[in-house]
């Protein structure tokens, strides 16, 4: 079942973050809330949660570290990463290595081993080297080359359309992530790169996965039609995807977007987004809201507050996206339509200023729509 992280205040005042197990969202927060929990700060939407569910259970991550840790290492940068790890390592045994230290003052103190002589480095001095510096051995390992890290290089090559390392790297992170995940991404690729058919043999068998929710399955089915443009298929998985899940917020904001994006129907999509804003929302989905209000600002022809809102969410994503290649994608998208708004308004300076930081990205993803858009517009 998957888990929502979730803060809330108890009936006492005390405010704690959760792991609560539920179908959704909106049912974990439920739950807080018949438990008499308030001001409810869910930090885990459905996409997250159903996502995360696909991995095995590891009992060492419930173990060892709090939900509040796993809220903190949401958006940590690398050496962020690093460092909280080590703490964490250290921390957790705190009297272990007070010992340890103990052990190193005492020979020191009394100039013992390596101390009286530096050529006499014997097994006692090794192994409380070896000791000191094992939790940061393992920390440096899980933050720069684990598993972990190789995906992140997946997702960075996936948010720059370099296919052919996304194809190269998938096979070898099988086993490590779970296969739905690692189809999806390599089925998109191979789209892109001319052989759909072949893409859609990867994505198609979790159709009927039970593990695999209707609508996330719908969802990144339409990337395979992203890639090869063809638009009226992708509003259609998007379409069905909330039609299997009309109440998730998440599949009602993609179903907007997806609308936005193509100028399909945009009262349609703006009920959606007003539809999404009364359920539970997470924080990142909090975030994302400026940015489609300001697309849907934008193709109702009001540039100013369209400007207002791609800067509201600039500001809110620029502090969590450098570790995240998927967030960092949506800040430059988030550029190119606030560059549209600026050269809409007759800001001709600071859209080519920013249109030059994003351009490199929409053209490895031959985003040709923004591009289209962004020289009509600095024409005007």
């Amino acid at each position: 079942m998957p888990v929502y992280l979730i803060t809330a205040t108890d009936t006492r005042g005390k405010r704690d973050t959760h792991r609560v197990k539920a179908e959704s969202a909106r049912e974990a927060c439920n739950e807080l809330e018949e438990q008499g929990f308030v001001d409810i700060t869910l930090h885990s939407d459905d996409a997250f949660a159903a996502a995360t569910n696909l991995f095995p259970e590891n009992k060492d991550v419930e173990e060892h570290l709090t939900a509040e840790d796993l809220v903190k290492m949401q958006y940590l940068s690398d050496f962020q990463q690093l460092l909280f790890t080590l703490r964490r390592a250290y921390w957790q045994s705190a009297w272990f290595y007070l010992l340890v230290i103990g052990v190193f003052a005492y020979r020191w103190y009394y100039k013992l081993g390596w101390f009286a002589n530096p050529d006499d480095l014997d097994p006692i001095d090794i192994g409380v080297v070896v000791v000191m510096l094992w939790p940061l051995a393992i920390s440096l390992w899980f933050t720069y080359l684990s598993p972990a890290r190789k995906y992140k290089r997946l997702m960075q090559a996936f948010a720059w359309g370099h296919w052919d390392e996304v194809i190269d790297l998938c096979p070898t992170l099988v086993g490590k992530v779970p296969d739905y995940e690692l189809a999806c991404r390599h089925g998109v690729a191979l789209a892109a790169q001319g052989e759909f058919d072949e893409g859609m043999k990867l994505v198609k068998p979790f159709e009927k996965d039970p593990d695999v929710p209707r609508w996330m399955y719908l969802g990144r089915l339409s990337e395979l039609y992203e890639v090869v443009k063809d638009r009226e298929q992708v509003i259609e998985c998007h379409r069905l995807a909330y039609e299997a899940a009309p109440e998730n917020p998440t599949a009602q904001l993609d179903y907007a977007y997806a609308l936005l994006k193509y100028e399909e129907n945009i009262p349609l999509a703006e009920q959606l987004m007003a539809d999404a804003e009364q359920e539970q929302l997470s924080e990142l989905l909090k975030f994302l809201l400026p940015y489609f209000k300001g697309i849907l600002a934008l193709h109702q022809g009001r540039s100013g507050d369209a400007v207002k809102l791609f800067h509201e969410c600039q500001e809110n994503l620029l502090p969590i996206a450098h570790s995240e290649p998927m967030l960092q994608l949506i800040v430059d998208y988030n550029r190119a339509y606030l560059a549209i708004a600026l050269a809409e308004q007759g800001d001709a300076r600071e859209a080519e200023t920013l249109y030059d930081l994003v351009e490199p990205r929409l053209q490895a993803l031959d985003s040709t729509l923004l591009m289209d858009r962004y020289a009509a517009a600095i024409r005007i």
